[in-house]
């Protein structure tokens, strides 16, 4: 506080002190409205709720694709076997009917295969399964009884599927197609079989593939690879049945899962049964690469959202300074004054708007009563100050107080290279004494002890400090060991000459065991070695006996241990 200005006078002064008023442009409750307007909470809301919709729309179109997808090439294989069927019915009713020879017989098969582009060949065997005409050369005289598809034509007299033959070139998978030639009186005339060529495989790879990370996945009944997009070439006729997506595709005929490809890479999967077969046909997107689709379209919804809010930030940032954020500033200033010691400042001397003048008002009222209030708050607070470093029951230093004291002591006595000696005392059997004369007698006998030692190190002790419960500590500075030592066995003789009797006591006196130490302070060394030596001593003293004085030598302390 400046000089020669009495504190009341200077608070009577401020408060005199009329607001200055000026007519604002705009009352804050305005200021708010228009900033309300400003507010756009409903349409950003609704537009994180339309992009985030929109990422659930993705993965739902992503699913409708692979199923698409998959049941295109179950439809397409389902077309192309009822057309090769309906062929193998007329190339049967034929046979059957007429009797051609050799050179006939394949000029006719060819004259049909070539009217269907994914019949590969067309063949008629006998009964024995001897190809006896075929569309190709080669096959003729092939013994094809043995065959699962052979068999199963002959004895139920009906249409039949073979499984896929897997090419090992990476073109197609073939499988055969059969249908006996029955005679007018229900004999068997021959088997007719077809080759047919699984163009459309390809076909929806190329329509699959024009995404990034799209595969498709045709396996058989026993779980092997027939056919593949490219990235899977190199895996066709292997088997793949102990694999999470192979067993839930063979355990069902249709469905979706999201799970790791034959690649290793995640996949969202669809996956039919393909008609006359047991094969399982898989459309897979990667998923990965649809999330990446989906992120960007998202991303460029959270962009145009950012730009909105960007633009509202702007308008709310300079609007808002200008209207509310300077006045507010304004005031903070003048608390800050205030709080940084300039007891005259006051927020009457700002121009405000109608609603801050009451709370100008009231920080000036705030700021008189708390000029007034600080100075009582520092004499109060000094005095609880040394208070808490009191003990109550014996007026002496408390450990609190102990601890400042000795931090003082140890950092003077290190800047003048004197010793620092440390008494640490102890009531021998003060336990017994409360058990046997109650604990009033007890604080009695504690008082006394405390006075006793006070009176007798009064020239030498810069602090008596009642440690804590029936233990108390010297601080005597500039004393070396043997002085305070013989300081120690003055105060030990002290308290037994008070006499105050202690029944449960070898002596039946009251008595004390003292421990003492004494330090040059050395760089880095703390101050707790010096209480943690004149412990020592002190418990030394008690396993002497009790009722005497252990004084340590000097001890050396290597900074480098």
């Amino acid at each position: 506080m400046p000089d020669g200005v009495p504190f009341p006078n200077r608070l009577e002064s401020a408060r005199r002190k009329p607001l200055r008023r000026g007519k604002p442009m705009l009352s804050i409750r305005a200021r708010l409205i228009v900033l309300a307007l400003l507010a756009v909470a409903p349409l950003m809301f609704e537009r994180i709720h339309a992009i985030e919709g929109a990422r659930a729309e993705g993965a739902a179109r992503a699913h409708a694709r692979v199923i698409e997808l998959a049941h295109r090439g179950a439809e397409a294989q389902n077309e192309i076997v009822l057309s090769v069927r309906a062929l193998l019915q007329i190339v049967a009713q034929v046979y059957a009917r007429t009797a051609f020879d050799r050179g006939d017989c394949n000029q006719y098969l060819a004259s049909l295969a070539g009217t269907i582009p994914w019949i590969h060949t067309l063949s008629v065997a006998a009964t024995d399964g001897r190809i006896t005409c075929s569309t190709r050369t080669q096959a003729i005289g092939l013994n094809v009884g043995d065959r699962a598809h052979f068999q199963h034509a002959l004895h139920s007299r009906d249409f039949a599927l073979s499984d896929y033959l897997i090419s090992r070139i990476h073109e197609p998978p073939t499988i055969i197609a059969t249908l006996p030639a029955l005679k007018a009186d229900g004999t068997v005339a021959g088997v007719v079989l077809a080759a047919i060529d699984l163009q459309w495989i390809p076909e929806l790879a190329a329509t699959a593939t024009r995404r990034p990370g799209a595969s498709i996945l045709l396996i058989d009944g026993g779980g092997t690879l027939a056919a593949a997009s490219a990235n899977l070439e190199s895996s066709i006729g292997k088997r793949f049945a102990d694999h999470a997506l192979v067993r839930d595709m063979l355990a069902h005929d249709e469905g979706t899962i999201t799970t790791a490809g034959l690649d290793g890479g995640r996949h969202i999967f669809a996956y039919v049964r393909v008609p006359w077969t047991n094969a399982r046909l898989a459309v897979g997107l990667d998923q990965q690469a649809v999330q990446a689709d989906i992120d960007r379209d998202i991303g460029i919804g959270y962009l145009q959202l950012a730009l909105i809010g960007a633009l509202v930030l702007l308008v709310t940032w300079f609007g808002g300074d200008q209207l509310i954020v300077r006045p507010i500033r304004s005031l903070t200033r003048t608390v800050g004054r205030f709080g940084r010691g300039d007891l005259e400042a006051r927020a009457s001397a700002e121009r405000w708007v109608a609603e801050f003048e009451p709370l100008a008002s009231a920080f000036d009222d705030m700021a008189d009563k708390l000029a007034r209030r600080e100075e009582e708050l520092r004499i109060a607070n000094q005095h609880l100050e040394e208070l808490a470093s009191l003990d109550g029951l014996t007026g002496l230093a408390n450990r609190r107080g102990f601890d400042r004291e000795l931090q003082s002591a140890w950092q003077h006595a290190a800047a003048s290279r004197q010793p620092l000696a440390l008494m640490m005392i102890d009531i021998d059997h003060f336990k017994l004494y409360n058990d046997r004369y109650g604990h009033v007698a007890g604080d009695t006998c504690l008082r006394a002890v405390g006075e006793t030692l006070s009176l007798v190190t009064l020239e030498e002790a810069v602090l008596v400090a009642r440690y804590g419960g029936e233990e108390f500590a010297l601080l005597l500075p500039g004393l070396d060991l043997p002085r305070a030592a013989a300081l120690a066995e003055e105060a030990r003789k002290a308290i037994e000459d008070l006499m105050i009797t202690h029944a449960e006591a070898p002596s039946r006196l009251v008595t004390i065991s003292i421990g003492v130490e004494a330090l040059v302070p050395e760089k880095g060394l703390p101050a707790a070695e010096l209480v943690e030596a004149a412990d020592a001593a002190l418990y030394a003293a008690k396993r002497n006996g009790r009722n005497a004085v252990v004084a340590h030598a000097p001890l050396q302390f290597s900074m480098a241990s």
